[in-house]
């Protein structure tokens, strides 16, 4: 039985150009992890730039989210200074399958 977890992972200061490059592996990650993969986005500043993402993942247990979450290219490039991955239940405006 898999189960959600929430990701929050806050970008390192002064990385939007490490972002920007590592962006289309990233997307391409997940794209071959779709299975796994619930929704994401980017928290963004006043400006509208990125500073931190929003992904809620499915996974097996804790262990196997912070690997998936790990192999990550943005993980990868050391985009983050902080992730916390939490077990997520998604109550509210759930579609029927997820």
């Amino acid at each position: 039985m898999t189960t959600m977890f929430a990701v929050t992972a806050i970008d390192k200061k002064d990385h939007l150009e490490t972002r920007l490059q590592t962006r289309p592996a990233h997307l391409q990650f997940w794209d071959d992890n779709a299975a796994s993969m619930v929704l994401a986005g980017p928290f963004l500043d006043a400006d509208g730039k990125a500073t931190g993402s929003l992904m809620i993942v499915r996974a097996e247990d804790q262990a196997a989210a912070e690997a998936l979450v790990g192999k990550d290219p943005y993980a990868q490039a050391g985009l983050f200074e902080s992730v916390v991955v939490r077990p997520w239940n998604w109550v509210i405006n759930r579609p029927e399958n997820s």
